[in-house]
């Protein structure tokens, strides 16, 4: 299997897990937090890694920025500053409680990914 088509897949399948805990497991809020935090990284990476291949430890760095600065966004209650109506998809993407605690799982999330990316690459190299 082509490792772009392995991209997409994993990208499906975080998503299809993403929605699943959005939608089903809203009381558990450890799950849907911390563990949807760990997760959407992943599926940043993937969906880029299957669109536009570039190298696995650039990409993680930047997915991992990118989460910093939405969570920054957070802070700053961006919005509620672009007027984006409460629970509309703009609003839910962007967020507007920032927390530490998302931080670390943004990261947590990036090392795994990262990890399992190299394990991936080197396992279809040496197939």
């Amino acid at each position: 299997m082509p490792l772009r088509l392995l991209y997409v897949l994993l990208a499906l399948a975080i998503f299809l897990l993403e929605v699943f805990i959005a939608t089903q497991l809203r009381q558990f809020d450890f799950i849907r937090g911390s563990l949807g935090d760990f997760l959407v990284v992943g599926l940043i990476y993937f969906v880029v890694q299957a669109c536009w291949p570039c190298p696995s430890r650039q990409l993680a760095i930047g997915v991992f920025v990118f989460s910093i600065a939405v969570e920054i966004s957070q802070y700053f209650h961006l919005a509620d500053a672009l007027h984006f109506a409460k629970g509309s998809w703009q609003h839910i993407v962007l967020g507007n409680v920032f927390s530490w605690g998302d931080i670390l799982m943004y990261l947590l999330g990036c090392i795994a990914v990262y990890a399992f990316d190299l394990a991936l690459i080197r396992r279809m190299r040496a197939s």
